[in-house]
């Protein structure tokens, strides 16, 4: 019995921190991680940078940025007036439902991605500095790691711990702070939960040194205003107005990026463009794109996710963001991760935005409002602008309910619905309950049960029946 519990501590710890430190999850005939000695596979600057490119990719995987942290997470937050789960995969409903069990499949997967992409952070972050010839390659190379690790631990708090906003997050339990390489599977993985708070500071901290680190041209791959860009998401989410106007307007002030003239623009990309602050690349090689398997209208896409009449009724005539969507055997289904002006092309094989300009326009305008200042542009031209791109007609005047509606209609399926749902202390509906408000028990991930039964030190979420 003994030699059993030992075997299974081994497989799920395994699942749990992600011990893989290179290549992508759809590559073939590699070598088996554990047949590889950390000397050999972080031994010179080439095989860290493989191992970076890794890290990037695990952050683009189906499990992360590839899919489940936008879709659940809009699925999860959704009321049932704008979106329905259309899919027959029963995770993903339950999630839906807002009644998931800790047995989740799709829970779990979300957290042993999460985690195995800031075990490969770590592992890059512990690289002797020695074997660098060029210091400055090495404090790159960390910066971008921390990039990594900063954005993993943003989405796990999201959904695994109480918004920054619902009670004292100095005190709600958070997820386990993992800094260091996990390379052995011993009794030194019985990680406690840190707070809510330390979390949050420890992805600011990360941004901040990635920000002050990484430089302003870096291809595909983040750079500094990438780093500014999410900690003006960050701080949005904290609360701290002032913190993220600063962010979104050095971005902005940045000369680097422009709005896209037509929004449409930004979708089904298989390269960045102007509007691109950061983004998931995916190839025939490496990358996933689930958010075309499940958004996507058939035949490429699942079309499990339908939007419902309540949402295509907040579009003004005339928005060309509300023929972002197209009509299909199996109801209405969103056009952003689909390719309509091309029905041959494969949407699972194009990028995934992560971050672009139009949300630090919308970020400092809602900044400027709250604060009462006038920080770059007012909010006024800031909010015209982007409506002038949308077709509509230019406001005269603008008040917060109008930046928060335009930043829903803008930003709709690209995986900000549930941030804002909790920092907006809003509601959201099931297919059984009216009215759920944002800071229910069942708005917050179980602990995945089989990362409870290895780890004595975690504590499940309230509302969940522990095993």
């Amino acid at each position: 019995m003994e030699n059993m519990m030992k075997k299974q501590l081994r497989i799920i710890l395994g699942l749990f921190l992600g011990l893989t430190l290179i290549g992508c999850e759809d590559l073939l005939n590699l070598d088996p991680q554990a047949s590889i000695s950390d000397e050999i596979a972080l031994s010179t600057p080439s095989n860290v940078q493989t191992a970076l490119v890794g890290a990037y990719g695990a952050l683009g995987s189906s499990n992360t940025y590839g899919g489940m942290y936008i879709y659940l997470t809009e699925v999860y937050a959704a009321p049932k007036e704008e979106l329905f789960w259309n899919g027959t995969f029963i995770d993903p409903g339950e999630i839906y439902n807002k009644a998931i069990v800790i047995t989740n499949d799709f829970v779990s997967r979300y957290w042993s991605g999460s985690y195995n992409t800031i075990n490969r952070a770590n592992n890059i972050l512990a690289v002797d500095a020695s074997i660098f010839t060029n210091a400055a390659t090495k404090t790159k190379m960390d910066a971008e790691a921390k990039f990594i690790r900063a954005l993993s631990y943003y989405n796990l708090i999201q959904v695994f711990g109480k918004a920054y906003n619902d009670g004292d997050p100095s005190k709600n339990p958070g997820v386990p702070l993992v800094l260091t390489p996990t390379r052995v599977v011993d009794e030194t993985l019985q990680v406690e939960r840190e707070t809510v708070a330390k979390v949050y500071e420890q992805i600011v901290k990360d941004l901040l040194d990635a920000k002050r680190d990484l430089p302003e041209s870096n291809g595909f791959y983040a750079n500094t205003y990438a780093a500014s860009g999410f900690l003006a998401r960050v701080y949005l989410a904290m609360g701290n107005y002032s913190a993220a106007l600063a962010e979104a307007d050095r971005v902005l002030k940045s000369g680097e990026y422009s709005l896209f003239a037509d929004i449409a623009e930004n979708y089904s990309r298989s390269s960045n463009g102007d509007e691109t602050i950061f983004a998931m690349q995916v190839t025939t090689t490496s990358g996933s794109n689930d958010n075309a398997v499940f958004f996507a209208p058939q035949p490429f896409g699942r079309a499990d996710i339908r939007i419902e009449a309540g949402h295509l009724a907040l579009y003004e005539e005339g928005d060309a963001r509300g023929q972002l969507f197209v009509a299909t055997g199996r109801g209405v289904m969103t056009t952003k991760y689909a390719v309509p002006s091309d029905p041959s092309a494969d949407p699972r094989r194009r990028n995934i935005t992560v971050m672009r300009l139009a949300e630090m326009h919308l970020i400092r305008a809602e900044a400027n409002v709250r604060l009462s200042s006038e920080v770059g542009l007012s909010p006024l031209v800031e909010m015209n602008a982007l409506r002038a791109r949308s077709g509509l007609a230019a406001l005269e005047s603008v008040n917060l309910q109008q930046i928060l509606r335009e930043r829903k209609l803008e930003l709709a399926f690209e995986g900000h619905l549930f941030a804002d749902l909790k920092r907006l202390q809003g509601s959201t509906s099931s297919p059984d309950k009216a009215n759920i408000a944002w800071n229910d028990d069942s708005l917050v991930f179980p602990i995945p049960n089989r990362e409870m039964l290895v780890n004595s030190k975690l504590v499940q979420n309230k509302g969940y029946i522990v095993n």
